[in-house]
């Protein structure tokens, strides 16, 4: 597959493969600080990503994992995509409810540890798993401090709206990073980029870069 340079510089390619992912070094670096990947399709009703997601894209995720200290997700979220535990970072799981979570992440045995806010003492069938109390308030101030008290500097944010919001009006991200797919055309994919970091609310955007493989559309925003 060829990842073609839309912007800064157009024309240039870089061959990725899952056998050979070495090239996305150049393209995402490790970043301190939150780093949101989202994935929209303009053609699909969203439940999960599996729906929007393509091999291109999970390769890109994997490698954005691999350059992260933590994950950060959501009940739901984990819910939603029967979420598994990650090889390349821990995982936090942001929770309000005591509900036990039957998600692979918390049932089977992982490398990295699974971090859930559940109640101190509540146990799971993976011995990584970890409930580390329950949380009051925002989930960016929380986060923020279970990052510092852990010394985690580079955390990539997968959540739904509503808690990327959370974290836009914290001013709690440092960067975007926004695939948009199944879209054939540049206008139609700068639109959909557009709408959506309107939807967050997400201000003084400056655009890093953008890359393009067929109808897949590969946006890195700074967040200034």
């Amino acid at each position: 597959m060829i990842l073609k340079e839309v912007f800064p510089n157009p024309g240039a390619s870089h061959p990725v493969s899952k056998e050979a992912p070495q090239p996305l070094s150049e393209l995402y670096p490790r970043l301190n600080g939150f780093r949101l990947n989202y994935v929209i399709s303009t053609d699909v009703i969203e439940t999960n990503s599996e729906s929007s997601t393509n091999e291109l894209d999970r390769i890109i995720l994997k490698f954005i994992r691999s350059q992260s200290d933590l994950i950060v997700t959501t009940g739901r979220t984990a819910r939603s995509e029967n979420l598994n535990s990650s090889s390349y970072a821990p995982i936090l799981v942001l929770t309000k409810t005591d509900v036990l979570l039957e998600i692979p992440a918390v049932t089977a045995q992982s490398k990295q540890s699974v971090y859930v806010t559940q109640r101190l003492g509540t146990v799971y069938p993976n011995s990584k798993a970890l409930a580390i109390g329950t949380f009051q308030g925002g989930a960016p101030i929380f986060c923020a401090e279970f990052c510092r008290v852990n010394n985690f500097a580079s955390v990539v944010l997968e959540t739904g709206v509503s808690t990327a919001k959370d974290f836009s009006k914290a001013r709690a991200i440092t960067e975007v990073d926004l695939t948009v797919t199944r879209v054939s055309d540049l206008e139609t994919a700068n639109r959909t980029a557009i709408d959506f970091l309107t939807e967050l609310e997400l201000e003084n955007l400056t655009l890093l870069q953008l890359l393009n493989h067929d109808e897949s559309w590969f946006f890195t925003f700074g967040v200034l």
